[in-house]
């Protein structure tokens, strides 16, 4: 533990200062204390930051004795894609060791604290120094559970999972010795992902006309038999293939020769899963110069509601059709 052994060479002179004044037998407590995160956090909007606050619960201890707590170790890790640590809070008014050294005027704590973003790794220590004959426990005037360190982080993703992993955790007591800790993780608990899509079924995409006449079905005066007149309309079969509503529209592209036209786009529509429905949007005006064979992709689209982007649907379908005078 890196932060630990700087504070080393500090506490082994301090120590050799001391040594002689005492004259107790260092006792090791037979229970543990707990270092732990009080339940799991929810997802968070990505850019989002918060912070995670670690507990100590020291009931076993007796307070201000030479068998409680004057120093503390720890390691936090989480995935790295999901959470990025940021900064540490401690040796603060409402922490732990800080409130222990201001209710018996001992000397404040300090902490050292490294933050790596690449591992999800926090590496903090804080020690009371000099150390004081007696250290702190939760079993008076400082209740359990009480805060012991802060950890900010900024989320990097609403819907992954991270567990909040604290690990090799220590308390040191007032000779200097390190005991183990018991600790208790949590975990970052994204949205779920619920199954959302759309795509082409039955006959997919097709024209109104595929023998589009000018003289006929390019007069805007003459009505037809489609609904339309004057132009050609295009059509496209959508089924919801998810298990929940979405945003869904039809995407037609004209060609004719090796050039691309850009794309016809349709009307939003809201379907529910399983759902089916037809959607059109009208080409543009057909002239003259457009008497020949064409070619209709077609596709449909639906609104992810997780990346907030249109995503286009794995089917695509050409079809042809031909202008005639």
């Amino acid at each position: 533990m890196i932060a630990k052994k700087k504070y080393a060479v500090v506490f082994i002179a301090f120590m050799f200062l001391t040594s002689l004044a005492m004259v107790s037998v260092p006792v090791q407590s037979s229970s543990s204390p707990t270092f732990y995160i009080a339940g799991d956090i929810s997802g968070k909007p990505v850019g989002t930051t918060f912070w995670v606050h670690i507990l100590v619960n020291a009931s076993d201890l007796v307070y201000n004795s030479n068998d409680s707590i004057v120093g503390w170790a720890l390691y936090v890790k989480v995935d790295p894609t999901i959470l990025k640590p940021l900064k540490v809070r401690t040796s603060l008014p409402g922490y732990f060791l800080y409130n222990f050294s201001y209710a018996e005027d001992y000397p404040y704590p300090s902490a050292i604290s490294t933050i790596d973003p690449s591992t999800g790794i926090v590496d903090v220590v804080e020690q009371i120094l000099p150390t004081p004959a007696g250290g702190a426990a939760t079993d008076g005037v400082l209740p359990a559970p009480y805060k012991l360190v802060s950890i900010q982080y900024e989320s990097l993703s609403l819907y992954g999972n991270s567990t909040i992993d604290i690990y090799d955790a220590e308390y040191m007591d007032p000779y200097g010795y390190w005991h183990p800790v018991v600790d208790g993780d949590a975990t970052y608990v994204g949205i779920p992902i619920v199954p959302h899509g759309a795509n082409l079924v039955g006959k997919k995409v097709w024209p109104e006309h595929h023998h589009f006449k000018l003289s006929r079905d390019g007069d805007p005066e003459v009505p037809d038999s489609h609904g339309t007149k004057g132009l050609m309309t295009f059509y496209a079969k959508i089924k919801n293939t998810g298990d929940i509503s979405i945003e869904v529209r039809a995407l037609w592209r004209l060609m004719k020769g090796g050039a691309v036209e850009p794309m016809v786009v349709s009307n939003v529509t809201v379907i529910e899963p399983g759902e089916i429905v037809i959607l059109q949007a009208n080409a543009r005006e057909f002239l003259p110069a457009d008497i020949g064979k064409w070619y209709i992709e077609g596709q449909c689209q639906y609104y992810s509601i997780y990346s907030e982007v249109w995503v286009d649907a794995p089917t695509k379908r050409t079809t042809a059709f031909n202008i005639v005078a």
